[in-house]
């Protein structure tokens, strides 16, 4: 991969993560937030969200990731499972 490659897609792949980072709580509100938290000996509230975009794109992202590497390192691979 070339150095411009790698100058336009890092820049433009941290920008798309700030994104979804910054966009993931609008549509949980703080009354959401309080109405699905739970309570801890009346001490300590933790509140409990829902799956945002962030976290959805992230795990594709890994599993796409996975695969690719599972599909370049196959021959690595298989001497475990051909002893």
């Amino acid at each position: 991969m070339s150095t411009f490659w790698l100058v336009i897609i890092i820049p433009v792949s941290v920008v798309i993560i700030t994104w979804l980072i910054l966009r993931s709580g609008h549509n949980y509100t703080v009354q959401d937030t309080e109405a699905h938290a739970v309570d801890y000996a009346h001490q300590i509230r933790e509140g409990h969200g829902g799956m945002t975009l962030f976290l959805w794109v992230c795990f594709i992202a890994i599993i796409i990731w996975c695969i690719i590497y599972l599909v370049q390192h196959a021959s690595e691979f298989s001497v475990i499972f051909n002893h």
